[in-house]
């Protein structure tokens, strides 16, 4: 185990980083602050970039990610189909068995005096927050790719895109940043 992750370095050093840092965030601040602070640094332009880029967390891009590895490796293909049904299926059964009571923020803030940044053209959802299931196909899915393809330098490429995908979970208020966190973890 320490090899492969030794091996990996470039995708695993980073995501410690974020998960020790995520960690320390959520003792020293409450989910709404976290969530405020990341919700309100907006911009046009990230609402433009984040609305289309949210879809790398979604299971039809997972599975053309699996359908690719057709071609790389047959392994390759039967570990990320076996990824994807893992993954989700823990995701899915917490948010909808374990915590189907908890509220992503869209019903938390509403009739509250704070409004936070909403996306015009993104249909927010109010239950079946935690986990997040878009944070953790992105985690499996760069995590499997930094796993099985020989470039081992590209890992570091393959994290920023499964944290900005998580990131624009909160960033378009579907998520708080707990259900991200537990979501890569799950991932």
């Amino acid at each position: 185990m320490s090899s492969l992750l030794a091996a990996n370095r470039p995708f695993f050093v980073p995501y410690a980083v974020f998960l020790l840092s995520g960690a320390v965030w959520q003792v020293f601040w409450s989910p709404t602050a976290i969530f405020l602070a990341i919700n309100g640094a907006n911009s046009p332009f990230a609402d433009a970039f984040f609305t289309y880029f949210t879809h790398i967390g979604d299971g039809a891009f997972f599975a053309v990610t699996v359908i690719f590895l057709l071609f790389v490796r047959f392994r390759h293909t039967l570990v990320g189909a076996a990824s994807f049904a893992l993954s989700s299926g823990v995701a899915q059964g917490l948010k909808r068995l374990v915590f189907p009571d908890v509220l992503r923020p869209r019903a938390v803030f509403e009739g509250s005096s704070v409004v936070p940044h909403w996306v015009s053209d993104v249909e927010l959802h109010s239950h079946h927050s935690f986990p997040s299931g878009h944070a953790t196909t992105a985690f499996a899915v760069f995590c499997l790719l930094a796993l099985v393809l020989e470039d081992k330098r590209w890992g570091v490429l393959y994290f920023v895109l499964a944290l900005l995908a998580a990131y624009s979970r909160v960033y378009l208020g579907q998520h708080f940043f707990a259900d991200i966190y537990f979501g890569s973890l799950i991932g």
